[in-house]
């Protein structure tokens, strides 16, 4: 059985959009609203929806506990389902969207499956098919405002974007729940990666649509200091589980990397990326250096492939990064960091 959770960022106008995609479908699914401290009004209406529907329940965390701790507070006691579809709440969902879910399961019976996920404002568009990774380190969301013509096929990646993503329960219980580093920001990409290195499949379904307002929950919290922290998530999730030959051979294009974002930035004079970069390098070095070898040491046991075969799985970092700075340093686009 699948069950659906949704965590509520206190939108409850996109909770009932969202909820609503599941009247369509021609057999009901189980679903668990997690209302991470929505206010009394708020939580009145909730409530009343799961009053009213027999299939939609409540789970309170009487606080916003972030994204990681939102969901952890309800997966750590889990048991009913064999696998469980995490959906954001600013999201709405094709008609056939569970049909090609199991359908996928049934057949291949992937570990983690992602879903196509589509611009809702620009339905031409990707949001993500899952994620990628660079050898930079850097996991990225696959497909990213690219034609959704070119994701009409199946494939394997390297994890599932959480705002719609199925994971079993199994794997859940082998390799842990959310690292509870993270906040609201990476910790999917980190989850992903850390089932692909103890083994684990992901596959993209092409037929499991699901329409996404996207950055709507990070608008609320993006500022500088998150742009920090998802830097400094980058690299605790690269030191953690990344295996020591990949990360020896890599360290010199590393520096020689580091060294031409800072010149380019001076150049270019962009202060904020500068310091983004080297705040973050602060964090992970002075900071937290303790807390993520005590998480690469606790995580040695789930690096069961080679690291030949995490290497095969990257793309070379600099072909991204020449394609960025024509678009962001000769274009002049604005970057996601400056949107907001």
């Amino acid at each position: 059985m699948i069950k659906v959770l949704i965590l509520n960022y206190k939108s409850l106008e996109n909770l009932q959009e969202c909820i609503a995609g599941f009247s369509n479908l021609h057999s009901k699914v189980e679903i668990v609203i997690i209302d991470n401290g929505s206010k009394n009004s708020d939580l009145n209406e909730i409530e009343a929806l799961a009053r009213n529907e027999d299939h939609i329940f409540l789970f309170k965390n009487f606080k916003n506990l972030g994204f990681t701790k939102g969901y952890n507070a309800y997966l750590n006691n889990i048991e009913d389902a064999s696998h469980l579809f995490l959906l954001n709440n600013d999201t709405s969902i094709d008609k056939d969207c569970i049909s090609a879910i199991n359908k996928r399961i049934n057949t291949d019976h992937p570990d983690m499956l992602s879903c196509k996920m589509i611009n809702y404002w620009n339905r031409e568009l990707m949001d993500n098919a899952g994620h990628k990774m660079y050898t930079s380190g850097e996991i990225v969301p696959l497909g990213h405002a690219r034609s959704i013509n070119k994701y009409t096929k199946p494939l394997e990646n390297i994890g599932a974007c959480a705002g719609a993503a199925v994971y079993s329960t199994a794997m859940l219980k082998d390799i842990g729940l959310f690292d509870e580093y993270f906040d609201t920001g990476y910790e999917d990409a980190e989850f992903g990666l850390r089932a692909f290195i103890a083994g684990y499949k992901c596959i993209y379904e092409p037929n499991a649509i699901v329409y996404h307002k996207m950055g709507q929950s990070i608008k609320k919290i993006f500022d500088f200091d998150y742009v920090v922290k998802i830097q400094t998530n980058i690299y605790y999730t690269y030191l953690k589980l990344v295996h020591w030959q990949i990360i020896l051979t890599g360290f010199i294009p590393w520096l020689i990397r580091i060294f031409l974002i800072t010149l380019v930035d001076i150049i270019f004079w962009r202060p904020k990326y500068l310091k983004v970069q080297y705040q973050a390098l602060y964090n992970i070095i002075f900071k937290d250096w303790k807390t993520v070898m005590k998480a690469r040491k606790e995580a040695r046991h789930l690096r069961r492939i080679s690291w030949w075969k995490l290497l095969k799985k990257q793309e070379f970092f600099l072909v991204n990064d020449v394609r960025n700075f024509y678009k962001f340093i000769i274009k002049g686009e604005k970057s996601y960091f400056e949107k907001f």
